[in-house]
This record gives C-alpha cells, sequence and structure tokens, in this order.
C-alpha cells in the first residue's frame, strides 16, 4: 500500500495503542518486563504516523492497554489515570487530525472514575473511555461498577473493550502466550456478562467496541442464544442474546482473514464494524499483511467498505467528520 491511500480510503484505526517509556516503567515496577509473549515493543507518534500512511489510516483512536493502571494500590491508581489521560490530551492536541484518545479510568475505585469521566469529557474533551475486561478480580459488566455504566450511558460515551490477563491462577505448566487463547474468551466473558447483567438492556447509550472481531463471541454467538429462555438472568436480556450480540461494535484487529470475518458478519451487520490493527503489539509487517487481508476480503461491496473504513467511525466520533 501506497502513502496516497490514505486519501483513498481516510481509514479510522479505533485499535491503536500507545506504549511511552513511563507505561514501561510503570510495569516493570510491578514485575512485568514485556507485553503477554515478548519483550516490551519500541513505540512511538512518529512510528505510528508512519504506519497510519503505510496502510492509508488517516485517524488513529489510541489507548493504553493491558495490564492496566491497577496493581493493588487505588491511590497509585487514581494518579496514574490523571497522568495518563494528560499525556493523552496532549498528544491529541498536537496532532488533532491524526489522533484521537480513549482514556483510563481509576477502577477499582468507583467515585474517582466518576470524577476521572467529568474531567475526560467536559476538560480534557477526549474520544471515550478504554476498559480492560477486568480489575481487582470482577469482570466489566460486575453490578460494583453500575453508577459508572449509568453516567457513560448518560454521556453516550463511546467505550473500548480491551481484553487483559484473566483474573485468578493458571493450571500448573500452562505455558501459552495469553495473547493468543485466553484474550479472545475474556473480551467473550465480557460481552456475555454485560448482557447477562443487563448493561446493555437496561443502558443502551453506551457504544461498546469489542476487539478483535469481538474474540470467541461470533463463534459462541449460535450456542449462547440457544439457552435465552433458560438461563436465571434471562430477565435481564428480554430480546434475546443474538439483539444484543448485534448491537456491539466490533473492531477488525488481527482478523484480516476470510474466516474470522465470516463469522462476525453471519451475525452482525457492517453498520457495526470498524477498523483496527493493534499496533504495536503487532510488528509493523503484521498490521500491514493483516490489513492488506481486510481490504482483500471479497464479500464487502464498496460501500459497505467505506463504511467500515471510515463512516461508521464518523458515527462514533463526529468531530471527525469535520477533519
Amino acid at each position: 500500500m501506497a502513502r496516497n491511500d490514505m486519501a483513498l480510503t481516510g481509514r479510522i484505526d479505533v485499535h491503536h495503542h500507545v506504549l511511552p517509556e513511563f507505561y514501561k516503567d510503570v510495569q516493570r515496577q510491578a514485575g512485568i518486563m514485556g507485553s503477554a509473549y515478548q519483550a516490551f515493543p519500541e513505540w512511538t507518534a512518529e512510528k505510528s504516523l508512519a504506519l497510519m500512511d503505510e496502510t492509508g489510516t488517516a485517524t488513529s483512536i489510541l489507548s493504553f492497554t493491558s495490564p492496566g493502571i491497577f496493581f493493588g494500590d487505588v491511590a497509585q491508581t487514581r494518579a496514574l489515570a490523571r497522568q495518563f489521560n494528560d499525556w493523552l490530551a496532549d498528544l491529541v492536541a498536537r496532532h488533532p487530525k491524526r489522533f484521537g484518545a480513549f482514556a483510563f479510568l481509576p477502577l477499582p475505585d468507583v467515585d474517582a472514575a466518576l470524577a476521572e469521566i467529568a474531567r475526560v469529557f467536559d476538560d480534557l474533551k477526549l474520544d471515550g473511555i478504554c476498559l480492560l475486561t477486568s480489575v481487582d478480580e470482577r469482570y466489566i459488566g460486575h453490578p460494583d461498577f453500575w453508577p459508572v455504566y449509568e453516567e457513560l450511558n448518560r454521556r453516550k460515551a463511546v467505550v473500548f473493550i480491551h481484553p487483559c490477563y484473566p483474573p485468578g491462577t493458571e493450571a500448573r505448566g500452562w505455558d501459552i502466550p495469553r495473547m493468543l487463547v485466553d484474550y479472545p474468551f475474556e473480551t467473550t466473558r465480557v460481552a456475555t456478562n454485560l448482557i447477562f447483567n443487563g448493561v446493555t438492556e437496561k443502558l443502551p447509550d453506551i457504544k461498546f467496541i469489542l476487539s478483535h472481531a469481538g474474540g470467541t463471541l461470533p463463534m459462541l454467538a449460535h450456542r449462547i442464544s440457544l439457552f435465552d429462555k433458560k438461563t436465571k438472568q434471562q430477565g435481564n436480556y428480554p430480546k434475546g442474546a443474538l439483539h444484543y450480540i448485534s448491537r456491539f461494535y466490533y473492531d477488525t484487529a488481527l482478523s484480516g482473514h476470510a474466516a474470522p470475518l465470516d463469522a462476525l458478519t453471519a451475525f452482525v451487520p457492517p453498520s457495526q464494524i470498524l477498523f483496527g490493527t493493534d499496533y504495536p503489539y503487532v510488528s509493523e509487517d503484521i498490521a500491514i499483511a493483516e490489513t492488506k487481508g481486510f481490504a482483500a476480503y471479497g464479500k464487502f461491496d464498496a460501500a459497505t467498505r467505506a463504511l467500515i473504513d471510515r463512516g461508521n467511525a464518523e458515527g462514533l466520533f463526529p468531530r471527525l467528520k469535520e477533519l
């Protein structure tokens, strides 16, 4: 792909991470010395911009990602949320046409999270919120965080759900990188948790984006729906699981192949699909190859592809229409 492809697609990448040195330092202090399967990747804003030009991407909505900012010290988490979100706001201010940002919240502190939501949207003017799939042994969708969901719903917020390490312990001898298997299942758990706990029914104005084409959710959607009238939570999702599954948004990160795209589009309309890369936690080569794989998928016509490349994201982030 050439640089001038950007003028043709104007893609908006909703799954694009940042990894400044200070975030690596925070993780090292917590005993984390690399990503899920390798050493920390090298990232700079300039590297992101170069990849964006290569893949025809006009704007990327940036986010910090796993392991997040809660390491057992709530006071530290509050301070890190402010530091990280201020840094994102500064980066977006320096590149307003190329970057947007999803803010972190200082969960599990609900009161602090509510205060940070106000600061993020009213003062920093960031584009949405990034929630990792679990924090402090609780999945997103847990009732303890209900006031946060209510406020996000009131603001009609865009909420990017990204997987993190599963809570609890692992079996002895299990040495498979978590991002290969666990991450897709963590996304599926949260999507189902949001449905079964009534978040998607009672608070329908939150616009949730699920990472990596929904993880394993497209493969399990039919199975989940078979038991709509048999679960103890059925009253929380009266329209049936497939209704709520089809209303989530899904990014295409690491899904540049016909098999995951076929599974996704079997249950999800094109209006709910967004372009994503997962850079820099995947290399430039993988991000470019996956973008080419997505572009080669033959079941999207030109109008549908334009929606997924840009139009659907413009609906979520109206300011991008003006760029």
